[in-house]
């Protein structure tokens, strides 16, 4: 299959890559002169794709400062942070494992990250401190034509929305896609193994019992999963993909510019929808994303613990805002609640009679069905929306979502919910992404 039109339209140009690498190399001389400053035993490394021929038009340069494992933790943090402000003055200070500044230059993203410099076989100190070690093994190892077959590989895995480990994907980091060619030589080679394969995927040799969708070892650390980010959704999504792409395999359908967005006629589900809405708090998606997620399972245990039978939770998130959609079977329960109680054999069946035989809230028993003792129970309330607002303050969101509680909008208007960004995404879903390209679709 000939992809050249495509490499054409997304590697970057002759000129696209003098610009950048005269950029890289302004960068590295503007740390270098500002490490030596400031009297440090630390270097600058390029990392990334830009390092390894594989990155995108548009994509991000990752400049990592190594430092000397005489520096302490605050040490590497506090000296990281001032020589990136001081290369990129108007960047902001982001949040991982390690701070580190971002900023535009030239309108590209640049992060400037510290590490400790280490070799192969040596204690990381962080996760981060093998990403130069990375770069240089891929360099040693892929050719032009590899790295061709690994930018394809990134597009398609762009296209049905599996690109990047960060959480809020858990999908494929430039990195192991880049090692899934190493293995497997070409893009279609690697989706043939795919298709194939059951089970756990293991990729290149297997080394250890990982209790994870995919197994490939770190060729830097014999020890590390490097694909221990990617979910067994993710992993699902590109086996059913890579099905349908071999079955009619058309470069078109890569190019990211063909993606058609689904728009699905808003029809009455027949079931009830709640939205809360709060305001997205100043966090990195890697920290606030599994917070949504925590909300997200504990309004779930919420509502089943209450009776009220779920269906979906969905959610998502802007800039500014941050919506979950809870859909229901319905929004009001009977007036009776059936508790049940122990097998009449068990000695707290005496207790569960005694509780409960003059008990004002008892509407009928207690009584015995089979083998068990029963009563009915008058419920309280019986809406949700007010039984969950009642209830929201013992409800966990996570440290740093709990307390934008007292301002959360809870809404149960269809108006206001259907309009929603939040059911628009939800009604949208579409795993993977229909398979036919721009051409295929116009002849439809």
């Amino acid at each position: 299959m000939d992809y050249n039109e495509l490499l054409k339209k997304y590697k970057l140009s002759g000129n696209e890559r003098e610009h950048r690498k005269n950029l890289i190399d302004s960068l590295i001389r503007k740390i270098s002169a500002v490490i030596n400053d400031m009297s440090l035993n630390a270097s600058p490394v390029l990392v990334g794709s830009s390092a390894r021929g594989t990155s995108l038009k548009k994509s991000d340069i990752d400049i990592f400062i190594q430092f000397s494992s005489e520096y302490d933790k605050k040490q590497l943090e506090s000296y990281g942070l001032d020589i990136g402000f001081k290369v990129i003055g108007d960047g902001v200070a982001k949040y991982a494992e390690h701070p580190y500044v971002s900023g535009f230059v030239d309108n590209i993203k640049v992060d400037i990250v510290p590490c400790y410099r280490m070799k192969i076989g040596e204690r990381t100190r962080s996760s981060v401190d093998r990403t130069p070690l990375h770069t240089e093994f891929l360099n040693s190892v892929m050719n032009d034509e590899e790295r061709d077959q690994a930018i394809i590989l990134k597009l398609f895995l762009k296209r049905i929305g599996v690109y990047g480990s960060e959480l809020r994907t858990e999908g494929f980091s430039g990195y192991v896609s880049e090692l899934c060619i190493y293995y497997h030589k070409t893009f279609e080679n690697f989706l043939r193994f795919v298709r194939e394969s059951r089970g756990q995927l293991v990729i290149g040799p297997k080394f250890s019992e990982f209790d994870s969708p995919i197994i490939l070892m770190d060729p830097v650390d014999s020890k590390r999963n490097a694909a221990s980010a990617v979910s067994k959704k993710s992993l699902s999504i590109l086996r059913i993909a890579s099905s349908l792409y071999l079955e009619n395999p058309e470069p078109d359908f890569i190019d990211l510019e063909n993606v058609s967005n689904i728009e699905r006629e808003i029809l009455d589900r027949k079931t009830y929808l709640l939205l809360l809405e709060l305001k997205r708090p100043d966090l990195i998606d890697d920290i606030l994303y599994p917070q949504i997620e925590l909300m997200k399972r504990n309004l779930a245990s919420f509502a089943k613990r209450e009776d009220f039978t779920l269906m979906n939770t969905f959610s998502s998130a802007n800039e500014k805002t941050i919506q979950v959609l809870l859909e229901l079977q319905t929004g009001s329960l009977p007036g009776v609640k059936i508790h049940v109680g122990p097998p009449a054999d068990n000695p707290n069946a005496v207790k569960f009679y005694e509780k409960y035989k003059s008990d004002p809230l008892v509407l009928r028993g207690p009584y015995v069905k089979n083998d068990r003792i029963y009563v009915e129970l008058k419920r309280d309330e019986t809406d949700f929306k007010i039984i969950l607002k009642s209830q929201l303050k013992n409800i966990n969101f996570g440290h740093n979502l709990n307390f934008l509680k007292e301002k959360i909008r809870i809404y149960t208007s269809r108006e206001k919910v259907l309009s929603s960004m939040v059911y628009h995404d939800f009604i949208s879903v579409q795993e993977p992404p229909d398979l036919s390209s721009r051409k295929n679709l116009e002849k439809k």
